[in-house]
């Protein structure tokens, strides 16, 4: 089982750390016959921790590099883009867990990953703008 450590440390020194594990992704998304409840957790974890960090970098992290150095719009517009995404993965898998019905299931369990698929780009970028450090344990 591995895990994903996302590690943050900050100008004074204060660190933050959050802790994945990315066995459990990489099966809700990909393994056949993985449960939609299983889906439905996955999705809200990522789009919870991309909801997270896309506020922490807004709220404590200035723009800056060779792109976003010159063009603070383009740095705020990305921020806000990864914000939606977030709030669309939540409301996905709200959305997932308060509908009913078996007949339904294999529609919902391939929009679940589906979704949960799409979400893994938002949350790369949102890493690589905050400065966070990828730590795979094994």
């Amino acid at each position: 089982m591995s895990t994903l450590e996302l590690q943050n440390t900050s100008s004074n020194g204060a660190a933050a750390s959050v802790a994945i594990n990315a066995s459990e992704l990489v099966a809700a998304a990909f393994e056949p016959g993985a449960s939609l409840k299983k889906l439905k957790r996955a999705l809200f974890s990522v789009g919870f921790l991309t909801l997270v960090m896309d506020l922490a970098i807004y709220f404590y992290r200035s723009p800056g590099g060779v792109v976003f150095g010159h063009h603070r719009l383009a740095y705020y517009l990305t921020l806000a883009g990864i914000f939606l995404a977030g709030a669309a993965e939540v409301s996905t898998a709200w959305w997932l867990s308060r509908s009913s019905g078996q007949a339904r299931d294999h529609r919902r369990t391939t929009l679940a990953r589906t979704a949960l698929c799409c979400s893994l780009l938002p949350l790369v970028v949102v890493v690589a703008l905050g400065g966070f450090s990828v730590l795979v344990k094994s």
